[in-house]
């Protein structure tokens, strides 16, 4: 399939979904493949084999297997670092902790501009705000 007409429509379909996602959300394989009414491997695959200048071209990074594993690639942790970096809360074992908030499963929605970042997470911490500080 690589470098037929058909993998560089594809490649290009796929590029152009994954510069969309925004910052703070992630897509999986799945979703962008059966929207393009291509295997969710071929998706995989054709992130797994982008050249420096594609890989800095688009978030690729935020692309994950179904459920919001990480794959075991050589990118792995510094994909690992970009989704941090992007306020992507993950496991220690690499799995999207709040996919239901970061997901996008329709890729319709967000090639019409629906998609946006989420809201930064709040605060968790209770009571500790203006706390007056020990001067002991």
């Amino acid at each position: 399939m690589a470098g037929s007409a058909a993998y560089a429509r594809i490649k290009t379909d796929v590029l152009a979904i994954v510069a969309l996602i925004p910052r703070g959300r992630v897509a999986t394989h799945k979703h962008i493949g059966r929207h393009l009414k291509v295997m969710p491997r071929h998706v995989a695959t054709i992130l797994a084999t982008l050249d420096d200048a594609d890989r800095a071209a688009v978030p690729w990074w935020r692309v994950v297997a179904d459920g919001g594993a990480i794959g075991r690639h050589v990118r792995r942790d510094d994909q690992m670092q970009r989704l941090r970096a992007d306020g992507v809360v993950l496991s220690p074992v690499g799995i999207v902790q709040d996919l239901a908030e970061r997901w996008i499963e329709d890729i319709g929605a967000l090639l019409a501009g629906q998609v946006k970042s989420p809201p930064e997470p709040k605060s968790r911490a209770r009571g500790l705000r203006n706390k007056p500080t020990s001067t002991v």
